[in-house]
């Protein structure tokens, strides 16, 4: 699910260094695109400052300890299959401790090469499969998961630094459930005091304040999404709800385990919940955009604009009638918006005739769009309020190194 935008503390590289203080008042978050947490443990405002980068665990018994200290078991009564369990800690997934996000035993923590880019918050991932079960490799889409998994994404919003770690106020996590009869999704917006998180079907839209990418601070509004909203990026061709981030580009990554690194397709091949995965250098990968070792300006901006742009843009998406199809398996073409016209736009071109002008990308409409905060212009619309000044920057030095331009309209 989406809705409203890599150096923290062993949280992601550079990019977030400057942009982690906010208000201790603003009790929400924004997304992902500059920061994520490799090991699953951050902080909240509300417990002090703890060390950012303790471990979340993926091995073990799936049993953990309930809040009340009796038994809790991963997935529950399993009812959740039927109708979405009203807690959070119904599920016996997650939970706040010490300030940091804890999966629970079993639950597999993971990472992406390239997210979604959430208003610089903190992600911390997990994956849940059945005992005994197991989700089906794929070369291109996400993997097929079978009924009764649970993938679950956790948001927090970074607002101090303190002792060299990272304090964040965890806002939501968002469920995707693996279901007979398909996937759903939902949102789980915690409580202040970190001790559960209720569903909500209606979204929430609380005020933030925090430091930005430059180091100024930023005011805007946290978009915790509605249960339709979810739809607006998990919708297949099909209008059916489908995961996003675990794929093969995706995945295919080293992730600093609890024991050790180790690639996480291997990684879910040896503890059993992935079937059919080839060795890491067969499978395909994303680069990581921000990390000029894992590939070329172009590459890194190509795989920017897939995380961010192409769960509409796409032939199959809700922008597939624009022609405009931002996957990096797509010919760098004109439906990749090379020297392309902008198709029902409207007022929002600014007089820009041509989506991408190769070597002018201030003539080009998709840096206006992505340089806007106004909603009827900006590009993406989804699970940001703000510029993404790290990846706005990515796409305009990719354009400005394209060779040649467009004939005149």
């Amino acid at each position: 699910m989406a809705r409203s935008g890599r150096a923290l503390a062993a949280v992601t590289t550079a990019t977030m260094a400057a942009m982690v203080a906010c208000s201790p008042a603003a009790a929400v978050h924004p997304g992902d695109g500059g920061a994520h947490t490799a090991d699953g443990g951050v902080h909240s405002v509300d417990s002090g400052a703890r060390d950012a980068t303790r471990p979340a665990r993926d091995a073990g018994s799936s049993d953990a300890d309930a809040s009340d200290g009796g038994p809790c078991r991963v997935g529950g009564d399993g009812g959740y299959v039927d109708t979405p369990f009203q807690k959070l800690s119904m599920y016996c997934l997650v939970s706040i401790v010490d300030g940091g996000i804890t999966l629970a035993p079993g639950v597999v923590p993971y990472d992406v090469n390239t997210p979604l880019f959430s208003n610089y918050a903190v992600k911390v991932r997990g994956v849940w499969v059945p005992p005994g079960q197991h989700a089906i490799y794929s070369d291109g889409g996400p993997m097929t998961f079978p009924p009764g998994t649970i993938l679950t994404k956790s948001f927090g919003l970074p607002v101090a630094v303190e002792r060299g770690a990272t304090v964040v106020r965890w806002i939501e996590t968002r469920l995707v459930l693996s279901t007979a009869s398909g996937y759903t999704a939902f949102t789980y917006v915690w409580d202040p005091d970190g001790k559960d998180a209720t569903l909500s079907y209606a979204g929430e839209q609380p005020d933030a304040s925090w430091i930005g990418f430059d180091g100024g601070e930023l005011d805007s509004t946290y978009l915790v999404p509605n249960t339709g909203e979810c739809k607006y990026c998990h919708l297949a061709g099909d209008a059916s709800v489908v995961p996003i981030g675990p794929n093969a580009r995706q995945l295919n990554k080293i992730y600093e385990y609890p024991d050790g690194g180790e690639n996480q397709l291997a990684h879910w091949t040896r503890v059993g919940i992935l079937e059919g995965a080839p060795d890491a250098a067969a499978a395909p990968r994303l680069p990581m955009w921000d990390d000029p070792t894992t590939g070329s300006v172009a590459q890194r901006a190509r795989a920017y604009l897939e995380a961010n742009c192409a769960n509409c843009h796409d032939a199959l998406g809700q922008a597939g009638p624009s022609g405009l199809y931002l996957l990096a398996t797509e010919d760098a073409s004109t439906t990749y918006g090379i020297c392309k016209p902008p198709v029902a736009a409207g007022g929002a071109t600014g007089g820009d005739s041509y989506d991408i002008v190769p070597g002018q990308p201030d003539a080009s409409l998709m840096v206006r769009r992505m340089a806007s905060t106004i909603p009827q212009v900006m590009m993406p619309q989804i699970d940001r309020t703000v510029v993404d000044k790290g990846g706005l920057a990515l796409i305009t030095e990719w354009i400005a190194s394209l060779d040649g331009g467009c004939q005149a309209p």
